[in-house]
């Protein structure tokens, strides 16, 4: 969530002044009570009550996110809310405990608080600042569930462009869909879908036949050799070895390309440049999965930590209520 300080500025006043508020009784507490302030007396008992109850507010984020059109509000809001009440709550619960960590079951439930609090912080600062990075970084960015099928058509893309220097690489044919700017083509009759796939096929059998673009046989070698090899083994889901070593970076990869166009002919350089730009297409969409596995990554440790922690203080609540 980007962070606004104008559509947070409630939220920021209201948790400082309870924060505030919180303070002043626990230090009353603190200096009026003849033995100072204890987590069983009754001003320990009122802040732990409302640090427990923001709390269960809380972890009820998950489940208005479940519900996009409730009318409790637009999940912008509690999201706000869940930021700062989320901070209140960890102050509440530090001045019930009278910022002593204390022993067994209480000493757990405070180390998993402070766990929890970091990582939604953490959480809040990758959201502000990933985002920018990514608009930096990824400039042919794709919505996150299509990278496969995308990076399937920049392979299939690929393999079209090399077979005009080296006719036909000899790999099996993958399934095409056709497309057109609003998605997948649709046929209502089949005979026209069967129709353009022969056409299709007609232009895909000419350029497998015999090269389109006249070099030597050497040429053809090295270059079916190295986008077999290096390039091809990269237009995957999930590129390792030396491919993906080789292309990890822009400028890596402007090197190998830089190479290639020295060692073979001018002829070649439309093809070589095309796949150079295929494979930064693809670069860029390994640096999106890997900005989108770190903005979404936390939350692996957030949210099952905030189900064993409010488990644990009902458990914790009982007990310390009972003896």
């Amino acid at each position: 969530m980007i962070i606004d300080v104008e559509r947070h500025k409630q939220w920021i006043l209201a948790s400082c002044a309870l924060a505030l508020l919180s303070t002043v009784i626990y230090l009353a507490s603190e200096l009026l009570s003849a033995g100072g302030h204890t987590a069983g007396s009754w001003t320990g008992l009122f802040l732990a009550f409302a640090g427990t109850f923001i709390i269960l507010f809380e972890c009820m984020l998950s489940w208005r996110k479940r519900y996009p059109a409730s009318p409790l509000g637009r999940v912008s809001f509690w999201l706000r809310a869940h930021i700062w009440l989320g901070l209140l709550s960890f102050w509440l619960i530090l001045l019930h405990a009278g910022f002593r960590f204390g022993e067994g079951l209480a000493y757990l439930l405070m180390w998993l608080f402070v766990v929890i609090t970091l990582s939604g912080v953490f959480g809040v600062v990758l959201q502000n600042w990933l985002p920018r990075v990514m608009m930096e970084r990824v400039q042919h960015e794709t919505l996150y569930d299509q990278i496969p099928h995308v990076i399937r058509e920049l392979r299939l893309e690929a393999d079209e462009r090399v077979e005009f220097v080296t006719a036909d690489l000899g790999i099996e044919d993958e399934e095409v869909e056709y497309q057109r700017a609003g998605g997948v083509k649709m046929y209502w009759d089949p005979s026209q879908k069967a129709g353009a796939r022969e056409k299709e096929m007609v232009v895909v059998m000419q350029r497998k036949a015999a090269p389109q673009i006249e070099t030597d046989e050497q040429t053809v070698k090295v270059m079916k050799a190295h986008y077999l090899q290096e390039i091809r083994p990269y237009l995957v889901d999930s590129p390792s070895g030396q491919s993906a070593r080789l292309f990890r970076t822009r400028e890596t990869l402007a090197a190998y390309f830089n190479f290639l166009r020295m060692a073979l002919p001018v002829a070649t350089h439309p093809v070589l440049n095309d796949l150079e730009e295929i494979c930064e297409q693809r670069r860029q969409l390994a640096v999106q999965k890997r900005l989108h596995h770190w903005l979404h990554g936390w939350l692996y440790v957030h949210l099952p930590l905030s189900m064993a922690f409010l488990v644990l203080t009902a458990v914790h609540a009982v007990v310390s209520l009972r003896y």
